[in-house]
This record gives structure tokens, sequence and C-alpha cells, in this order.
């Protein structure tokens, strides 16, 4: 078949072998279209000499989890509340992505019932939470909040140190743990909890106060 196409491309060819313009002009075209097409169909991770550097950084592909580690390094480097605050929040948003679709859907139905003010379908909807994916500090962090809201503060200790042993960057956990700690008049071990809370995320909004009241609570003990 290949042969043949050739022989009916070279059949159409004036007899000193030049292409006529029309044909020129069309067989250029075609080859324009065909740079493109492969120009697109670059897959991620193909080295792209010819691109500017932000080009080529945009055409390579970062996965959520080098991402996360990007975000998290920034923010416990970051400068300003804003600034921390903007990439806590995307911090949040990627721990959330890590959850399988059984997952997400179970927190959607806790937030949902949450927003709704029905904390007993929120809490089932956690405890199922943990029973499928028990790795999953998402699940333990938001069990752990909800426990804390109604000062079953055994249980949020429980879940806190779970959690965080799942995933020591948990801002958020090693903050309410903190809080937990409090509650058990453990305050030396509270401050330790803010003050790991604040390498990760130093301007956190509940984390920040409480290690600063603690440690002058505890000078003054020592006096």
């Amino acid at each position: 078949a290949r042969s043949a196409g050739l022989a009916a491309f070279s059949a159409g060819a004036p007899p000193d072998g030049a292409l006529a313009p029309a044909r020129m002009r069309s067989i250029l075209q075609a080859m324009s279209v065909l740079a493109l097409f492969l120009a697109a169909a670059v897959p991620p991770g193909i080295d792209l000499p010819g691109l500017p550097e932000p080009d080529r950084a945009r055409a390579q592909y970062q996965d959520p989890e080098a991402r996360l580690d990007q975000r998290l390094a920034r923010l416990a480097s970051a400068e300003d509340e804003t600034s921390a605050e903007q990439l806590a929040l995307e911090v949040r948003s990627l721990w959330r992505q890590q959850a399988g679709p059984t997952a997400d859907l179970l927190l959607q139905r806790a937030d949902e019932a949450l927003s709704a003010g029905d904390q007993a379908t929120a809490e089932r909807a956690y405890y199922h939470l943990r029973l499928l994916e028990p790795d999953y500090a998402e699940g333990w962090v938001q069990s752990a909040e909800l426990a804390a809201r109604a000062s079953d503060w055994d249980f949020a200790l429980e879940a806190l140190n779970t959690a965080v042993s799942l995933d020591a960057d948990r801002f958020d956990a090693w903050a309410l743990l903190g809080r937990a700690l409090e509650q058990a008049d453990a305050r030396e071990a509270a401050l330790e909890a803010y003050e790991e809370a604040l390498e990760r995320h130093p301007f956190h909004p509940a984390a920040r106060p409480a290690a600063a009241r603690l440690e002058r609570e505890l000078a003054g003990r020592a006096l």
C-alpha cells in the first residue's frame, strides 16, 4: 500500500522532477500540521530543549505529593501571615485530595451533616472512614476536631496522637493536640505540641498565641 501511494505520488510529478507550486504549498501545509501535532504529543518527562525555561517548567508534570512537599517547605519558611495562610489552605486541600473515592464521599457526607448541625451523622461517617482508611491522617484529624467540639478530650487525644504518628507534617493536628494536652493539664507537653505546629506553620492562628501564653506561664512558675 505504501509503494502504491508513492507510485501514485510520483506519477503526478513533472518530468524534470520539480514539484508544481500548488503541490509544494500543499506539502508544506501538511508538514506544518504534522509538526504541531508532534509538538502537542510530547509526553511529560521528555526533555524539551527548545523551550524557554518557564515553558519547560510548565511542560513537566508535577505529581500531587511533590506539590505538597513544595508547599509545606514554603509554608515553614513563610515570612508573613497572609502568605502563610494561603499556603496552609492549599496544603489542607492537598491533604484532602489524598483520599480515595469512597473516603472522599464519606468526608463530603460528614461536611454536609455538620453544615446541617447533625453531629451524629458526621461522627458515623468519620467512624467508617477510620475503618476504611486507618492510615489516612485526615480521618483522624477530622474525628478529633469533632470530639473536641463535644469536649471528648480523651478520644481527641487518642485520635491526634494517631494522626501525627501517621503524618508528622499535620500542623493542624499538632495545634489541636496542644489544646488537648492543656485540657489534661500537661502544659509542658502542650507547649511542645504547639512548637511542633509552629515549626510547620509559623503563623498558625491558634498555636502561636497559645505557645506564647504557655511560655509566660511556665516561666513564671519556674520563678
